[in-house]
């Protein structure tokens, strides 16, 4: 399914550039005024030049201003109106949590609808195809990778999470072709993650990224993007909706590989999981 741009642009706006940030803003401050827009007048009106309009327009459209307009335009049509959920200090405790769940609601939906059939399974399979899996997190994208890797590891698929910095580093120039690396981040702009990325892009290693930001450097340097999106209604609220979707674009990729280990895998997920058990106090 083709992702709504007033969505993808109202959840991505905090890692825009300045000048790509007003465009958003005047876009979304009237989307039926914006498709009436002549490129001068939008210039004028987001203090912005024309050029920058039309690179912003083949950047998330890639058919110039015209077609900015006519995305903007159907997905006007098909955007209903939403209260703009935030927590404010009158709220009752019951109320922030109906709050928060609305708004993860939303992100999870905003992050179904931008990640598509073929490139999840391209993701799988190359989950499936490779010898050694790497899986690079960093401060609280750590918590998401380990999970992943956890995770991985119970269905016998030999992942492991590397956090720390300068190990991150080294052990990415030790990888092969055959090999994967798993990159999260939600930025996409972490200058450590994209230094041991791209060290192992050198080896010709095969990137998956999960992050917020596609068109961000780490979204250039891998070969697949699974996009986790924030509802867009709350900018403190932002990080925690998009780990919370990174954890559930992990948790649907297992649940879909689970579907797919042969009967090798089946023996390796049940052994681990009798290891675990075993590890349980009993009644």
């Amino acid at each position: 399914m083709k992702s709504n741009l007033i969505r993808e642009l109202k959840a991505g706006r905090e890692y825009m550039s300045t000048v790509e940030q007003r465009i958003v803003e005047t876009l979304l401050a009237d989307p039926k005024r914006f498709v009436t827009y002549t490129l001068g007048e939008l210039s004028q009106a987001a203090q912005v030049s024309q050029g920058s309009i039309v690179n912003f327009a083949n950047k998330f459209c890639g058919g110039g201003f015209p077609a900015l307009k006519m995305e903007v335009a159907k997905a006007t049509m098909h955007e209903g109106e939403k209260p703009f959920s935030v927590v404010t200090e009158d709220d009752s405790l019951c109320e922030i949590f109906r709050k928060t769940a609305d708004n993860v609601s939303e992100a999870l939906h905003n992050t179904a609808i931008q990640n598509n059939e073929e490139t999840l399974r391209a993701v799988c399979d190359r989950i499936l195809a490779a010898k050694k899996i790497e899986i690079y997190g960093f401060f609280r994208s750590a918590a998401v990778a380990t999970d992943l890797s956890f995770q991985l590891l119970q269905l016998g698929v030999p992942a492991n999470f590397v956090g720390d910095v300068f190990t991150c580093a080294v052990s990415a120039t030790m990888l092969r072709p055959d090999d994967l690396v798993i990159a999260v981040s939600s930025s996409g702009q972490t200058q450590e993650l994209i230094h041991a990325v791209s060290l192992a892009k050198d080896n010709g290693v095969p990137v998956v990224s999960i992050t917020a930001h596609k068109h961000s450097p780490l979204a250039r340097l891998s070969n697949e993007i699974l996009v986790a999106s924030p509802s867009g209604n709350s900018l403190s609220a932002n990080a925690s909706e998009i780990r919370l979707a990174q954890l559930t674009l992990g948790d649907a990729i297992c649940a879909y590989l689970r579907t797919r280990i042969d009967a090798d895998g089946n023996l390796r997920y049940f052994k681990i999981r009798e290891i675990l058990n075993s590890h349980n106090v009993k009644d």
